[in-house]
């Protein structure tokens, strides 16, 4: 998680929109919720902080709509993940992420923003912010540019196996 935070801290959000949603069917499956719930939805461009640089990518972030008073917290701390702010404003905190990686393509409505032609591979992350009870309380879709992304994982064995 830890790698989460720095992140956050290196790639800093450009807020776009912020909105009260409720997830229809195609959301809901989307986000692996139920159609009806409720959810604070913060777009937002990431950058890397290079002058000129093209975007590394776009977050819709779905937060439970009891922290529909977020918003401009969020648009205020660039810098900080907005799980780290609700655990400091409303305690709640993360106790696992899932994360789930997909390849895609991205769509015309993001292009201009990403700064590529549609179509344009990408990857597709989704993230849910687990709390301890196992209830999802943030629920994130990030779309990275193919070229700005990398997405390592290191497996180690936990013990050796016998022969």
């Amino acid at each position: 998680m830890e790698d989460l935070v720095q992140f956050g801290a290196a790639h800093t959000r450009v807020v776009r929109e912020i909105e009260d949603v409720v997830a229809d069917r195609a959301l809901a499956k989307a986000l692996g919720c139920a159609a009806g719930t409720r959810w604070l939805r913060i777009s937002s461009l990431r950058l890397n902080g290079e002058p000129g640089a093209a975007p590394i990518g776009w977050t819709d972030v779905y937060v439970d709509a009891a922290y529909s008073d977020l918003g401009e917290t969020v648009r205020e701390s660039p810098d900080v993940l907005i799980s780290a702010l609700i655990e400091s404003r409303y305690g709640r905190r993360i106790a696992e992420i899932r994360q789930d990686v997909q390849a895609v393509l991205i769509a015309k409505k993001l292009a201009a923003e990403l700064k590529v032609e549609a179509g344009t591979p990408a990857l597709k992350i989704v993230r849910h912010y687990i709390d301890p009870a196992g209830e999802a309380f943030e629920i994130s879709v990030t779309i990275h540019p193919a070229d700005r992304f990398t997405f390592s994982i290191r497996l180690r064995r936990e013990r050796e196996l016998r022969r």
